[in-house]
């Protein structure tokens, strides 16, 4: 549920007000307050004692075999009372506490109708639907210094403020156990008065729908109205315990939505606000620059509660970024005189997300590197899929994982957290747009010759407008060194880590992908051009030494490189070289 929880946290934080709740029965199941079923059992056992019978063990069996007929809510108070005042007095007993109650906790708002008070009183929340008679919700406002327009009746919306205008309304879509209009029967379920229906669905049509304690099975009107709407400007989330009902699934497909199981609604709600609350603390506004974010996401790392609020960090700017990454559908282009644009367009869009990913990395802890590898996956999703597409402009779509993947690996390196890279090194994605059976290694996808194996070096710099030997390579590393000036100091030094980190990724793809049509294939990069003129000293030679010292106490084969034996290293090392020497730039 955690990360379906996160996602309606951020839907509602990011769309202030247009979420509206629809809570049923179960909501008030652990203020001590039945469901109607169990209502239901329980006027089966009135009915029983006043036909002298005994309806034990199982009361819904009695009636049955009484009646010959299922038991039906409306067809057990036609026999008990006979006037709508008369089923207000009844119900009295259920809903409200006696003298000893109150004390105990009973008939109270539960830690569910506080939530929601909360997130009303914050502006989160508008509209509540309510199929409830009770008025829990109402007392939790009130505590809260919230008084809501109620409409409880089709009357009472002749007198209310439109939608737009009134800060809180709370639609009590069956009526007020008080008000003896409340709709009970089977047949009052079944349809509502059209000056109701129309209210009830231009909020549907108007507002997100987050469903809780409801499971669409009895109201039949409610789920009537539902099926009517036409408009999905907004998320859907259906909520169940234990087994979902057939009626909820169909309403959520029919809405476009999604069904989610919960524990119950007090711990639901409760994770909710902690979330929103989260997501509040960390940006009253989001963050309009890389600056300010990577301010936050060092205040929050060094933090031992601060987990969470990392993960929201990174995972509101993930999301951002991938929206924007996914809304390119059309590969079809021009290369020489749109991809350029499009590659400019695709390096704004991570301007707040590299320096988070740079700086995370850096400073994180054990327990937060999940994060970036979630982050990498995400980013790094197959393309839509298109019926004619050029293959520099599809290569592309990858573009925005590869700086990503470089940030992390460069600063990985630098930081010496060599488990981290292994891990980036191992990443597998779907080969294909919504294919989850067939997958394949990412640096498949992002290695730095990746596209050059397709595409000759001179159209690459043609589209790039540039004269790169190396074309890719030496684009990547103009790009992602700007981001690198809080934690690696010198352009020299940048360079050497640079060429590092491309160097273990063409041993690591050597190792990990294997040969290319049956013989031996390592990407290339600036590090194999680079080798001709570096200093016998430098940071990048001076790394690789290490190897061959300290072996299989080297620190990227301690941390589970090349099976973590330094033969395995040797060996790799020895036939990616064999190849990398035959490659002229």
């Amino acid at each position: 549920m955690n990360n379906s929880l996160t996602t309606i946290a951020f839907s509602i934080y990011s769309n202030k007000g247009v979420y509206a709740l629809l809570i049923g029965s179960g909501l008030s199941r652990q203020s001590g307050i039945p469901t109607g079923w169990d209502i239901v059992i329980d006027l089966i056992k009135r009915l029983a004692i006043i036909n002298k019978e005994d309806c034990k063990p199982t009361p819904e069996e009695w009636f049955k075999n009484k009646y010959g007929k299922d038991p039906d809510y409306s067809e057990i108070l036609d026999r008990l009372v006979t006037t709508s005042s008369e089923r207000v007095n009844l119900l009295k007993s259920y809903i409200e506490p006696n003298e000893k109650e109150p004390d105990e906790g009973s008939k109270q708002p539960t830690e569910a109708h506080k939530a929601i008070a909360k997130l009303i009183k914050a502006g989160y929340i508008k509209v509540v639907i309510t199929t409830n008679f009770d008025r829990l919700l109402e007392t939790a406002l009130e505590a809260e210094g919230v008084h809501p327009v109620v409409i409880r009746h089709a009357d009472d919306i002749d007198g209310a403020l439109p939608l737009a205008h009134n800060p809180v309304v709370i639609l009590k879509i069956n009526g007020d156990y008080l008000d003896s209009r409340f709709l009970n029967t089977k047949v009052e379920l079944s349809e509502y008065p059209e000056k109701l229906k129309s209210y009830l669905l231009q909020i549907i049509n108007d507002f997100g729908l987050i469903s809780c304690g409801w499971s669409g099975k009895w109201d039949t009107g409610l789920s009537s109205v539902i099926k009517q709407s036409e408009n999905f400007r907004f998320g859907n989330f259906w909520t169940y315990t234990g087994n979902c009902e057939s009626e909820l699934s169909e309403l959520a497909l029919h809405r476009r939505g999604k069904t989610l199981q919960i524990q119950n609604a007090d711990l639901f709600f409760s994770e909710l606000v902690e979330r929103i609350d989260a997501l509040s603390n960390i940006n009253d506004n989001h963050p309009l620059n890389a600056e300010l974010a990577v301010t936050r996401l060092k205040k929050y790392i060094v933090k031992d509660d601060g987990r969470i609020l990392v993960h929201d960090l990174l995972y509101n700017e993930t999301e951002a970024v991938y929206e924007k990454i996914q809304s390119i559908k059309d590969f079809n282009i021009d290369a020489y005189t749109q991809l350029k644009p499009r590659i400019e367009f695709y390096e704004q869009s991570l301007d707040v997300l590299l320096p988070l990913i740079i700086n995370g990395v850096f400073w994180s802890k054990p327990e937060h590197e999940q994060f970036f590898i979630d982050i990498i996956t995400r980013i790094s999703e197959p393309n839509p899929p298109s019926s004619s597409y050029n293959k520099v402009a599809q290569w592309f779509h990858y573009y925005p994982t590869q700086l990503l993947i470089y940030a992390a690996g460069i600063t990985a390196v630098k930081a010496q957290k060599f488990s981290l890279l292994n891990t980036l090194f191992n990443i597998k994605i779907a080969s294909h747009y919504g294919d989850n059976s067939g997958k394949i290694f990412l640096l498949e996808k992002i290695n730095p010759m990746a596209l050059e194996m397709d595409v000759s070096n001179k159209i690459i710099n043609d589209i790039l407008g540039t004269a790169y030997r190396i074309p890719i390579s030496s684009w990547l590393n103009k790009k992602i060194g700007q981001y690198f000036s809080q934690i690696i100091y010198s352009q020299s030094e940048f360079n050497d880590t640079y060429d590092i980190f491309e160097y273990l990724l063409s041993l690591n793809y050597l190792n990990i992908v294997g040969p290319y049509g049956g013989l031996d294939w390592a990407p290339s990069g600036l590090f194999n051009w680079r080798n001709f003129r570096r200093d016998r000293d430098s940071l990048f030679n001076t790394f690789f030494a290490k190897a061959d010292q300290e072996q299989d106490n080297w620190l990227p084969i301690k941390m589970g490189m090349f099976s973590s034996s330094y033969a395995t290293y040797l060996e790799i090392k020895h036939r990616a070289d064999e190849f990398l020497k035959t490659i002229h730039h």
